[in-house]
């Protein structure tokens, strides 16, 4: 699956906090406790696991895939932030703890 480059900024230094730019109709996924401002035109969706829509899983593989999520410290619900607006919309992310947020390019 090819995704697309997402439009980002990072701000501060010990507490940083990340600036996501979402096109229209374009989806954000976070972890529950993350979020911390979005824009006008933004809908909050709560997910139960990761947000895949993998539809050939059935219940059995949803529960082991949300245990999995337990055993990792990990919440079992995560939050889709979806841009319905014509223009390009900001919602901003940002970790309870001090550290560093690290861009990756996961094409790479």
């Amino acid at each position: 699956m090819k995704a697309h480059e997402i439009d980002y900024h990072i701000y501060g230094e010990e507490m940083q906090y990340v600036e996501i730019e979402l096109d229209p109709q374009e989806v954000v996924v976070a972890e529950a406790g993350s979020f911390m401002m979005m824009e006008n035109g933004i809908k909050m969706e709560t997910i139960f696991g990761d947000g895949s829509q993998d539809q050939q899983q059935g219940i059995f593989g949803k529960l082991l895939s949300a245990g999995k999520r337990v055993l990792t410290g990990e919440s079992l619900f995560m939050t889709a932030y979806q841009n319905q607006d014509f223009g390009k919309r900001k919602v901003s992310f940002a970790s309870p703890y001090p550290g560093k947020i690290v861009p990756i390019d996961l094409q790479q």
